[in-house]
């Protein structure tokens, strides 16, 4: 009978201990395992970060090739922990920013792994053994693409070397911990081997149902001995399974929450891309109207020119009434091509700057909308009503003209875009050195797509009834005035446009002065311009003016009746074949540098005023021009001759 307790407690030795030792190294090799690739996959992410954020760091450098600071960039992210490396490469292949090698500098690698770094389009990670310093490698390379072309390429070099230390020390950690557990569960076997029935079902219940994920389960064992020790064990682990569950999900949240902050920058750079795309296009269309409007500003020129002789000359007032409409339809023409120029026009001409109220101006244009919300709305049977929440705003330097038409357009807008009536709410305030107006409506809304292209020329949601042109215009006051523009709509809801404004533009009109005939009597002029009806209007603006008048049809022989006289004034157009307004301009300064040049230009509102000082060009005078305009001309030129300001 003793011989039969001794096998049966052999049995039971044997079997514990396969069966712990089976368990024992499965979950060694599973957790060892899942630590090994855990770990290296955090590195992974930690190394494509450093890449990351370099790429996000350097790539409006890269752009404008700002050396100093992609180096600054490259040794920021060599601080890292286990950042080996990190440089960056121009579209050529080149280093132009190195963390520890500044002999690479201006040279590409051939070895293998930056051969294959070089021709992936895409992120790629290399892993390779760097003999210098003998360590595992990954090699991380990141391409920087602007418009589908790529610029250049950030790489990093990231040591694996701390992780397979971590990673060696886990396992060493696992086995002790594994032959720990084993050592004590044989010792707890020849214990056990007199009580193994009722204890070890419970054991098997509770462990059974922790397995099925209940880690809220205890085991309850009163024996008084190491069976009811091996419970509290037991429930000791529980516990810490699910503390390691709890900071498991806390880990999950925090990735979570991360990839939340992601995905908003992703939004804010995808927000950032399509202003660009938008300002571009707008360029594009400017520079493509610019040659038409010029052309139109000389054949108006031509015409207002006219107009405005023959207006000081006649006496018959019906013919007189007949000039004034010719003159007033030239200058609605004009101001047709200046709206067709504003669409690139993006440099703030504060020289036409005064000092606006922003509340008043909003009255202003509720007053003069007024007939469109109200009454045409009440003639249709529906009532728009409007609700002013203005706040204290300071005086500001802006083009009141240009802010009205804007304000303007924002409640016409809001006005079609309720069709069955609604509520137009206008609230101003102030943010720190900024103006807020905000046009809100509650309107049928517009969508997503349209919320993307409101701001683009033509483009309109309106049908025949609208040409596409009010928003862009809108957009181009506001750029010029440094502000921006932004809308927000939910379709159903209403719409809300925002128009931010700097309230520190610096800026004041010039007043001008009355021309006096006498100022002007003694003046020699020389006239340069390719148009023969430009040129006779100035050559007749300037004789009924008093002045010594000489001509010429283009740049060169321009130049050549200068090389015979001496005149006081030269009036040259810019855009002409052969020698232009510049060359012009440079030629008569080198020669006379007391003589005045002024160009008279289509594209005078495009000129850069700092370009024009270099030139040496005194004055400019926009087509078309009224004969006041070049009479002050010729009044400030011979003012500038006589102070002896040259």
């Amino acid at each position: 009978m003793k011989k039969n307790k001794l096998k049966l407690r052999g049995k039971f030795l044997v079997y514990v201990i396969l069966l712990i030792s089976f368990l024992t190294g499965g979950t060694l090799f599973v957790v060892e395992r899942n630590d090994k690739k855990v770990i290296l996959s955090e590195g992974k992410k930690r190394g494509l970060s450093n890449a990351l954020y370099l790429a996000a760091l350097s790539t409006s450098y890269l752009f404008v090739y700002d050396y100093t600071k992609l180096e600054q960039n490259v040794d920021q992210v060599a601080k890292e922990p286990d950042v080996v490396y990190a440089m960056i490469l121009d579209k050529n292949g080149s280093i132009i920013a190195h963390s520890s090698r500044e002999d690479l500098i201006g040279k590409k690698l051939s070895d293998p792994v930056s051969i294959e770094a070089w021709n992936s389009s895409t992120q790629l990670i290399q892993e390779y053994h760097d003999p210098d310093i003998d360590a595992g490698i990954w090699d991380i390379a990141y391409p920087i693409y602007q418009n589908g072309v790529r610029w250049g390429m950030v790489r990093v070099g990231f040591s694996h070397e701390n992780l397979i230390v971590e990673i060696a020390k886990n396992r060493r950690d696992l086995i002790i911990l594994s032959l720990s557990v084993l050592i004590f569960a044989v010792l707890v076997a020849v214990v056990l081997a007199e009580r193994i029935s009722g204890p070890v079902r419970k054991l098997s219940d509770g462990a059974l149902s922790i397995s099925k994920g209940d880690l809220e389960q205890k085991i309850d064992i009163h024996t008084g001995d190491e069976i009811e020790e091996l419970s509290h064990t037991f429930n000791r682990m529980t516990g810490e399974l699910a503390k390691n569950r709890d900071q498991q999900k806390q880990l999950i949240d925090q990735l979570s929450n991360k990839n939340i902050l992601l995905q908003k920058e992703i939004a804010a750079r995808e927000k950032l891309e399509a202003e660009i795309i938008k300002i571009e296009r707008l360029r594009a269309l400017g520079e493509m109207s610019s040659g038409v409007a010029h052309d139109f500003n000389n054949i108006l020129g031509a015409i207002l020119g006219r107009a405005q002789l023959l207006l000081e000359k006649t006496r018959n007032q019906h013919t007189k009434k007949s000039l004034e409409i010719i003159e007033k339809a030239a200058l609605d023409g004009a101001e047709t091509v200046r709206r067709i120029q504003e669409f690139t026009r993006v440099r703030v001409d504060s020289r036409l700057f005064i000092e606006v109220d922003i509340n008043e101006l909003v009255n202003d244009v509720i007053e003069f909308t007024r007939t469109r919300w109200r009454n045409e709305a009440l003639a249709r049977g529906v009532q728009i009503s409007i609700k002013k929440e203005l706040g204290d705003i300071p005086l500001m330097m802006g083009d009141p003209s240009g802010l009205r038409e804007v304000f303007t357009n924002l409640i016409i807008n809001s006005v079609d875009a309720m069709p069955q009536g609604g509520t137009i709410t206008i609230h101003t305030s102030v943010d720190g050195d900024r103006a807020v107006i905000k046009v809100s409506d509650s309107g049928v809304g517009m969508s997503a797509d349209v919320q993307q292209r409101i701001f683009e020329p033509f483009f309109t949601t309106k049908g025949k009834s609208g040409n596409g042109l009010g928003l862009s215009m809108c957009y181009g006051i506001v750029s010029r005035h440094q502000g921006r523009i932004d809308v927000s709509s939910v379709p159903g809801l209403g719409t809300t446009f925002t128009v931010i404004l700097p309230t520190t533009l610096a800026g004041a009109a010039k007043e001008e002065q009355p021309f006096t005939e006498e100022e002007a009597i003694s003046a020699k002029v020389l006239v340069i311009d390719d148009d023969e009806q430009m040129r006779s209007v100035l050559c007749d603006i300037l004789h009924n003016s008093k002045c010594e008048v000489e001509q010429a049809g283009s740049g060169k022989e321009g130049l050549e009746v200068f090389s015979r006289g001496l005149f006081d004034i030269v009036l040259s157009d810019l855009g002409m074949e052969g020698v232009t307004g510049w060359e012009v301009a440079q030629k008569v300064k080198e020669t006379s540098p007391e003589t005045s040049v002024a160009l008279i230009t289509g594209w005078g509102t495009q000129l850069d005023d700092e370009e024009v000082r270099t030139r040496g060009v005194d004055f400019v005078v926009s087509k078309p021009f009224r004969i006041k305009e070049v009479q002050q001309l010729v009044k400030q030129a011979i003012a500038l001759k006589r102070a002896g300001k040259r």
